[in-house]
């Protein structure tokens, strides 16, 4: 039901999603006089070329991991006119929302790569336009995925309201990362060391929601299987969706969990970032001292392995138990 071209699908999704999401409501903070003179300049003087490698670059990266994305759902599809198929289909359930969203995202972040190198000539007023379109597309994308999974009652470990929470604070996250580690290793750092900054910052308090959002998730799907209660005997539902928290937790699993999404892509991340950002002293100039960039990048990093494990443990722990429940 669930290869790992989907399982790659929804990682990549997700992360290029949470990527031009972040990049478009950066683009919505820049300051009006600046952005106004930088575009119309089509980004060609020096400040406007350091807006333009950062934001570029940014989109850019959203907008590759969307496309990889694309290509992974295509290729378990194995016929993309079933993909076009949902995207000129009307939005009556979250699957051909998800189409139009992606779609969406993909068109408007390219739209926005090329406005901010100057490809495309637009005014300040058009690119916060942009911006705004893309930011609320970029949510709905990362949403849609998750909404779509705990819609499937058949599958218990998925049924339930704290998923797709779980699945937009991972694709935040993701995007966070993916901006962080493609501007440290490109040329924004220096211009836009605060800006990194602020994200780190940021990115924290998104690993750290998406702990507590992780345990209420498992909390609740055993309660939901009536784990504590003695009223009734289990049903095949509640064995399933019990055997899927075991399998994700004590099964082959485990270490994906554990090692990769718990201690890589959630506690090592939390550790660094708050290491780096109140232990470290601040450099004195505008630029980021080079430990500190090793220390976001491996920070960032993690967490993209962190968001590749939940996908694929959440997938694997699901769909096995909750064919066991239905037999």
């Amino acid at each position: 039901m669930f290869s790992e071209l989907v399982v790659a699908y929804l990682f990549l999704g997700g992360t290029g999603a949470g990527a031009c999401a972040i990049m478009a409501v950066a683009g919505l903070l820049v300051d009006g006089e600046q952005l106004r003179l930088c575009a119309a300049s089509r980004f060609l003087d020096e400040r406007g070329q350091a807006y333009g490698r950062f934001f570029g670059a940014g989109l850019a990266a959203g907008v590759a991991a969307l496309a990889l994305g694309i290509v992974c759902l295509m290729a378990d599809v194995g016929r993309p006119d079933r993909l076009v198929l949902l995207v000129v289909s009307e939005p009556t359930n979250y699957l051909v929302l998800g189409a139009w969203s992606l779609v969406a995202c993909f068109g408007l972040g390219v739209l926005g790569v090329l406005a901010w190198r100057g490809v495309l000539s637009v005014r300040s007023v058009a690119l916060r336009g942009l911006s705004a379109l893309l930011a609320a597309v970029s949510f709905v994308t990362m949403a849609y995925t998750g909404l779509l999974l705990s819609s499937m009652a058949s599958v218990p470990l998925w049924h339930n309201l704290w998923l797709p929470v779980m699945f937009v604070l991972s694709s935040l996250s993701c995007g966070i990362a993916l901006v962080l580690a493609t501007t440290l290793l490109g040329r924004g750092a220096r211009a836009f060391a605060g800006v990194l900054r602020a994200l780190v910052c940021i990115d924290g308090l998104v690993i750290a929601a998406e702990v507590l959002v992780l345990t209420a998730w498992l909390v609740a799907v055993c309660a939901a299987a009536g784990v504590g209660s003695a009223d009734a005997a289990p049903t095949p539902t509640d064995t399933a969706a019990l055997a899927s928290v075991r399998l994700l937790l004590e099964g082959p699993g485990a270490l994906a969990f554990w090692v990769g999404l718990v201690g890589v892509g959630l506690v090592v991340p939390l550790a660094i970032n708050a290491i780096a950002s109140f232990v470290l002293k601040p450099s004195r100039s505008a630029s980021m001292a080079l430990p500190r960039q090793v220390a976001f990048l491996v920070s960032a990093l993690g967490v993209l392995i962190g968001g590749a494990c939940l996908r694929a443990t959440v997938v694997s722990a699901a769909l096995v138990p909750a064919a066991v429940g239905l037999l």
